[in-house]
């Protein structure tokens, strides 16, 4: 069991032992993203979780209900953003907002690529640096 043990990275701090499965899921649940650090006890080399064959692309919520080569509806107001609250001490929701809407604010710097976002069809929140539809802008 220990060979199949996965670590990741929170906060900067190393998080696990956790299973195959487990690890699977925070991956599922958006709680662990493409480009965050993992490792796995059998090599105890830390890379990038999209670098391993244990998880494949559609796992992640970055890349779910995305085509490449496919138009991306740039006003379709489908995508929620969590924001901090104006005291900072807890996130809020905000949205919807396209996806014109919301690369105009990171342009303008009103938003990072490190908020989280969402919309219907995906199995969790991941970062707007994560997408596709916003990765060049960050």
């Amino acid at each position: 069991m220990k060979n199949n043990s996965w670590y990741y990275n929170k906060n900067l701090k190393p998080q696990g032992p956790v299973s195959l499965q487990e690890m699977r899921a925070l991956i599922h649940r958006g709680e662990v993203g493409p480009y965050d650090l993992v490792c796995c006890a059998r090599d105890s080399v830390w890379k990038a979780t999209c670098e391993f064959a244990e998880f494949e692309r559609s796992l992640f919520p970055a890349v779910q209900v995305f085509v490449p080569g496919e138009e991306v509806a740039q006003d379709e107001r489908e995508w929620v953003l969590l924001s901090p609250s104006e005291t900072g001490k807890s996130l809020i929701q905000e949205g919807p907002f396209s996806v014109r809407e919301l690369r105009d604010m990171l342009i303008n710097k009103k938003i990072v690529g490190e908020q989280y976002i969402w919309k219907s069809g995906l199995s969790g929140w991941c970062r707007l640096q994560d997408r596709p539809e916003f990765s060049e802008l960050v």
